[in-house]
């Protein structure tokens, strides 16, 4: 059994939070650095869709994905004593006879199955919404409200880890001592802060801004997730949050008119209804390059460790990649190489 170890995690976002319970479930201690501001997991809309609409393809690794998360927040439901893991019907309202074509081509395969209702009658002629081409039913669909998940798991971690409620000062790390104290090891899940960490900031992760509305609508259906040019989530009360942008070279979290506008007008596209706007929100989500994690150990200070970039699919990946990488990190099992970030370093010393 590995010896108990302390453990430093700079970050309490969706990566800093994970990989925090996964460490103190396995009876390590913790402290997380936590400037109380998050700009990625506190706005995310927390949709778990197991399939990539504009190609019509299964999302990566899907399968050893959606039996894990499923499992891992029902167990952190119970932990926290908190509910924010829900079933979400979500169906794809197809943009084209060619889109639609290709889902029933694919709904065929034995690989979809799993992850798609075949269209009947009903799928075709479904009126709560445009719907000129029909309309898919994904299975194996959830959200998280990300509200009351955070909440819940950071009460459990303030119970269970010591807490450090200030910004990370990099300057005052020595090896492996911070303010005085020394770990055995230092994991970053600094998210789109990432560029700012001298250590790692050679990892090709991008800063994607994306912008948010919650509206209120008196047409939309109030117990299904409607996908066309953009999401729309279920909120109650008859409000929904609709998103979201892709916009690059701005890491900030103000807001647009331009944005604004432009997740109306994609909402168009599946009702015309003058909706009320309630509010509008920015984030920034941590991307990368290749749409994979970066995940891995610093290739020359051999304490210092990362796990970032898990990009529009967190609420997803999160559960197995940090479950992974603590096992990577406690018993030496190798990482999934598309996580990995030598494969950085491997194309950068061929």
């Amino acid at each position: 059994m590995t010896s108990k170890k302390k453990f430093l995690i700079i970050g309490a976002g969706l990566s800093g939070i994970t990989t925090s319970l996964e460490l103190i479930k396995r009876g390590h201690q913790v402290s997380i650095i936590d400037n109380n501001v998050n700009f990625s997991s506190r706005i995310a809309a927390g949709i778990i869709n197991p399939l990539v609409f504009r190609r019509m393809t299964k999302s990566w690794r899907v399968d050893d994905f959606i039996p894990f998360l499923k499992s891992h927040y029902k167990e952190l439901e119970e932990l926290t004593k908190s509910v924010f893991f829900h079933e979400l019907p979500i169906r794809r309202l197809f943009s084209s006879e060619q889109e639609r074509d290709f889902w029933l081509e694919k709904q065929e395969r034995e690989e979809f199955k799993p992850f798609m209702f075949k269209v009947n009658d009903d799928d075709m002629g479904f009126d709560l919404a445009k719907n000129p081409f029909g309309s898919g039913r994904v299975k194996e669909t959830y959200y998280i409200d990300v509200l009351p998940f955070l909440t819940g798991t950071k009460e459990w971690l303030k119970e269970n880890a010591t807490i450090i409620n200030e910004e990370f000062n990099q300057n005052i790390l020595e090896g492996t001592t911070y303010r005085s104290i020394t770990y055995d090891d230092i994991i970053f899940c600094q998210g789109y802060l990432n560029p700012d960490n001298v250590l790692f900031s050679d990892l090709p992760l991008d800063q994607t801004k994306g912008q948010t509305l919650t509206i209120k609508s008196a047409v939309l259906p109030k117990d299904v997730s409607l996908n066309r040019k953009c999401f729309m989530l279920p909120r109650g009360s008859g409000t929904f949050k609709i998103g979201s942008t892709y916009e690059w070279n701005d890491p900030t979290t103000h807001t647009t008119k331009e944005a604004k506008q432009e997740l109306l007008n994609n909402l168009s596209y599946i009702i015309d209804e003058d909706v009320e706007v309630l509010s509008q929100e920015a984030g920034i989500r941590p991307t990368t390059r290749d749409r994979r994690p970066l995940v891995g150990t610093h290739k020359t200070f051999q304490n210092y460790h990362i796990i970032n970039g898990l990009g529009a699919k967190g609420y997803m990946l999160a559960p197995l990649i940090c479950e992974e990488f603590c096992d990577y990190l406690l018993n030496g099992k190798e990482l999934d190489p598309e996580i990995d970030i030598n494969r950085y370093y491997r194309r950068n010393n061929p």
